[in-house]
């Protein structure tokens, strides 16, 4: 089906904004990347660039498909080009509040036909679109972060949008080069957050509960299930044991587990202390004595290395 979306407005040029910007731009669509004043366009500047950057630099893409990306942006503070976007994407903080004046706002300032789209990871569509007169028109567009290297963009339909815009934009998203599910009903925490919020809860318990050590939990789960899921999920792994076998496990192990609608304790006493993990030094790690910057450079290295793979796995073989 075609989209039909070829003008794309990514508001907000922060933590989120630019990598989209550019997965847009190599998708082949003007795209303006918007900020409330020249310091946060250059900065939005500045990563859109590292972007692209770290894309030529491990052969995702090539320089001239960077200069390409890079000759359909527009960087400004103007909203102008509202006008005429056939999309927007909202990066801006996730604030209720302000979220729903900016939609409300977006109404006026964009065509009727613009779709108007939310890259919130927790919050709901429904409730940011409260405030429109025509909330049909938003979706969500959640990317998973580093949005540049995750294949995923979680599309989900509020209370009142529209079924064929959810469609249009999981159809403009794969275009995109982009994995996009449909969430049909507006959960919080969307499709993938459910899941990994499951999986933080119970591993936060077993740590609070002496289980097993931090490492060793994570441990458990990079080199066990994680390393799987790639190719086998969670659903498919019940099929291929067999449903008898998955229930049988079922009523044996879920009864222990955590099912406590509050957060652990043990993550509530951390903050409570001040241990914010990362930014403060402590959390679950001494980070004292590590490097988060070097575990988001791993992450994003083993992240370029399995597109790499797949990018080769999608050529024609020649003969």
């Amino acid at each position: 089906m075609d989209d039909g979306i070829r003008n794309v407005v990514v508001a907000g040029a922060g933590q989120m904004g630019p990598g989209i910007a550019f997965i847009v731009a190599q998708a082949g669509c003007q795209v303006t990347l918007v900020d409330i004043d020249d310091e946060h366009v250059r900065q939005g500047r500045v990563k859109f660039e590292g972007v692209g950057n770290f894309l030529v630099q491990h052969g995702v893409i090539t320089p001239l498909e960077a200069d390409s990306a890079r000759s359909r942006l527009t960087f400004t503070t103007d909203r102008s080009n509202l006008k005429n976007a056939d999309l927007v994407i909202e990066c801006i903080p996730e604030h209720l509040p302000t979220k729903q004046k900016f939609f409300a706002s977006l109404e006026y300032d964009c065509p009727p036909a613009t779709i108007l789209a939310s890259n919130t990871s927790g919050l709901r569509i429904s409730d940011i679109a409260l405030l429109m007169q025509h909330p049909e028109r938003a979706v969500t567009t959640h990317f998973w972060m580093p949005a540049h290297l995750i294949p995923l963009v979680e599309v989900i339909q509020g209370e009142k949008t529209a079924p064929e815009i959810a469609d249009r934009v999981a159809a403009f998203l794969r275009r995109c080069g982009k994995k996009p599910v449909i969430g049909r009903k507006d959960l919080p925490g969307q499709i993938c957050n459910r899941l990994f919020q499951a999986v933080i809860r119970e591993a936060s318990y077993m740590v609070q509960e002496g289980v097993a050590s931090t490492e060793d939990v994570e441990t458990a789960v990079k080199a066990g299930m994680g390393i799987r899921f790639p190719v086998y999920g969670p659903l498919e792994h019940l099929d291929s044991v067999g449903l008898d076998l998955a229930l049988a496990v079922q009523a044996s192990v879920l009864p222990s587990l955590c099912n406590s609608s509050e957060p652990v304790q043990l993550l509530k006493d951390l903050v409570a202390a001040g241990n914010l993990g990362a930014k403060t030094g402590r959390g679950f790690y001494d980070w004292t004595t590590r490097s988060v910057d070097e575990l988001r450079s791993n992450r994003d290295l083993f992240l370029v290395e399995r597109l790499i793979a797949e990018k080769k796995a999608q050529k024609p073989e020649v003969k």
